[in-house]
């Protein structure tokens, strides 16, 4: 056999034995959750997982990792090639933008293209969550991703109703507690062309037959 046959070879079986797991592990978008509220470590892992369901039935390929807090611990490196995002959970709330009727639960650093930067205000949330008899670790999520919302569709994304709704009335935070508030189906295609699955599949192929020719070519 050839060395260029045996080359093409262990390219394969490499490709074979990691790409389903790089598909895995690989995410067309990595956010970021920093903690400087100190929630309690189950509630806020909670809000995080259900923050993850909810982007990714919007069909988004998406990581939501805690970075740090009383409970938490530094982020990981970025993922290759995903798009990074930054949250913030803060105890307070806005000292911008508040209004007596609507009072501001989130913050997003996002012109019309999108941005990297939000922050939440538990404080506010706490609040609405109160007033509208829902539980505040849901609406938290739901408010994360909002937020999300404006950094990959920009800062014009509000819509009539769902997820991205610029204020929340008592019908949508009884929406939330039945899980049964999501975006719109056209920001929905948006993000699933953007940043979906077969995107995140694509670069994890890509990454492993990276590395699988470095392994080929080094002999290894």
């Amino acid at each position: 056999m050839s060395n260029r046959c045996c080359s093409t070879l262990i390219l394969f079986l490499a490709l074979a034995g990691n790409a389903e797991t790089l598909s895995a592990q690989t995410s067309a978008v990595q956010l970021q959750v920093y903690d400087y509220a100190n929630l309690n470590p189950g509630s806020l892992h909670k809000v995080l997982a259900l923050t993850q369901q909810i982007l990714g039935e919007a069909g988004l390929s998406v990581e939501v990792e805690l970075c740090r807090g009383a409970q938490a611990v530094p982020c990981a490196s970025q993922i290759v090639g995903a798009r990074y995002l930054v949250m913030r959970l803060v105890a307070g709330g806005s000292k911008t933008k508040d209004t007596v009727l609507h009072p501001q639960l989130g913050q997003s650093m996002a012109d019309r293209e999108g941005g990297t930067y939000s922050s939440l205000f538990l404080e506010r949330i706490q609040d609405a969550a109160e007033e509208a008899n829902v539980p505040w670790d849901i609406v938290l999520a739901y408010a994360a991703a909002h937020e999300v919302g404006h950094l990959l569709l920009g800062s014009e994304a509000h819509t009539a109703r769902g997820v991205m709704k610029a204020h929340w009335g008592r019908e949508d935070f009884q929406a939330m507690n039945q899980h049964q508030l999501h975006f719109i189906d056209q920001q929905a295609h948006e993000l699933a062309n953007r940043y979906g699955r077969s995107l995140s599949n694509a670069l994890a192929v890509k990454i492993a037959a990276a590395d699988a020719a470095k392994t080929a070519g080094t002999g290894q």
